[in-house]
């Protein structure tokens, strides 16, 4: 078995035929159970896996493979269908939902032969950056056990990084799946918008989510992403890919950024990971967004998305308000209330912010920063209001992002680089950050 436990590596063993899909499912399921302390998992689907493995070696044995991740297993985050098992979205109201079909992002993974091993945990309603939840019981990181793993996919990141699963689905609205990624020290995407189909997913924001991967490794990411992406025609988001663009050659740093506070220990990481665009032939230029508070915008993306989830829990809000908890609960209230006028002012700040990034992103090959400006927090200290100052850019602007690991705090925990890239631009961004990857993850 390899110890590796990358998609990569299993999909070579595999092929090698040095282990097979059951060997394989059996090491994730012990390597589950060894860490349930962590609490990655909401559900783990360990039969339906042991037949699906053995379905994917009598495929192997035939001839018959359905590609690189046939029989690999993956985790899956719970508010993302899959046939047959809960999907709870981490809320008390759905413990009972169990959707008769797979999200299309999961069928396109079954269909290739990834074997579904388990649903992870998330932030309650996916509406929130600690993975703290409520219903059912906080995801810690691998990296240090009273600290978070980021949210809303921390079960995901967590797992990924634990070494449980090779790779896993997130979701994210405004970084919930780059936030976690960097806190756990893994390498996680957010698509384009449109490019993987949100059909089955609970939605969050409808113009704000992504389906993406969480992976041990760009290589890796890139290999989840072939197999989730493609235009569901059932999906109003869902979006056929467009041509892509040259690579030219230039990276930008935006100034816009300097206005939040970063640890000192981000900040020098991020300065040495800055060394490493000369030895690639990049050069680096700071670029800016005229107008542009990414404070103040990220506040504005959360009423958007508070008002936006309050729609799609219009229902329970009514009927069962008493099964969210009060911090869930103050969130949607508050978007429910706000006033058309301070919609429509948010909306418009967004707006503005995210056509100013794919103006930049016309010239440059990708914005750089760090992916948060502080590592993993204990639970229980405040949570800093900054987590997503970063990241919320790119949902607005509907453009690929990836978080990769550029080394780690005194404390031993990592600390994530983001890149941005513009729409469609999802190979060039993975080759920039493989990079990246080489140059400075330890």
């Amino acid at each position: 078995m390899t110890d590796e436990f990358s998609i990569a590596a299993c999909s070579r063993g595999l092929a090698a035929r040095r282990f097979s899909a059951r060997e394989l499912i059996e090491a994730s399921l012990e390597r589950i159970a060894q860490r349930r302390e962590l609490n990655c998992f909401i559900s783990v689907l360990a039969d339906r896996a042991r037949a699906d493995a053995e379905d994917a070696d009598r495929r192997r044995a035939q001839g018959r493979s359905l590609g690189p991740l046939d029989g690999v297993p993956i985790g899956v985050k719970d508010n993302i269908d899959v046939a047959g098992s809960p999907a709870t979205a981490g809320m008390a109201t759905r413990r009972g939902h169990v959707p008769p079909q797979d999200a299309f992002c999961v069928a396109k993974l079954r269909a290739q032969g990834a074997i579904i091993i388990g649903k992870t945990n998330l932030h309650e309603a996916a509406l929130g950056a600690t993975s703290d939840n409520p219903h059912y019981g906080r995801c810690f990181n691998p990296h240090g056990a009273s600290r978070t793993p980021g949210g809303s996919s921390g079960g995901s990141a967590a797992a990924v990084a634990a070494g449980l699963v090779p790779g896993a689905l997130g979701t994210d609205t405004m970084g919930s799946i780059r936030i976690p990624a960097s806190y756990c020290g893994a390498v996680g995407l957010k698509p384009t918008y449109g490019l993987v189909s949100n059909g089955g997913v609970c939605y969050v924001s409808w113009r704000l989510d992504h389906v993406g991967p969480l992976a041990r490794s760009v290589e890796d990411a890139g290999l989840l992403l072939d197999g989730m992406a493609g235009f569901d025609p059932d999906c109003p988001d869902s979006r056929r890919a467009a041509a892509r663009r040259p690579l030219g050659r230039r990276l930008g740093v935006l100034r816009n950024f300097e206005a939040t506070a970063v640890a000192p220990a981000v900040r020098e990481a991020f300065d040495r990971a800055l060394g490493v665009p000369d030895r690639m032939g990049y050069r680096v230029e700071t670029v800016e967004i005229p107008g542009y508070d990414p404070a103040y915008a990220r506040r504005c993306g959360l009423l958007m998305v508070e008002a936006d989830a309050a729609l799609v829990h219009e229902k329970d809000l009514a009927g069962r308000p008493e099964l969210f908890s009060d911090e869930a609960r103050a969130m949607l209230d508050y978007g429910r209330r706000a006033s058309a006028a301070k919609l429509a002012k948010a909306e418009r700040v967004v707006v503005l912010a995210a056509t100013g990034a794919r103006r930049l992103l016309e010239e440059l090959d990708a914005l750089v920063s760090p992916t948060t400006p502080q590592t993993a927090f204990v639970f229980g200290e405040p949570v800093p209001d900054s987590q997503g100052d970063f990241t919320a850019l790119a949902n607005f602007a509907g453009c690929p992002a990836i978080s990769v690991p550029m080394g780690a705090d005194p404390a031993g925990m990592p600390i994530g680089l983001q890149l941005v890239g513009a729409p469609w631009s999802e190979r060039g961004l993975l080759e920039i950050a493989r990079s990246f990857e080489r140059a400075t993850r330890t």
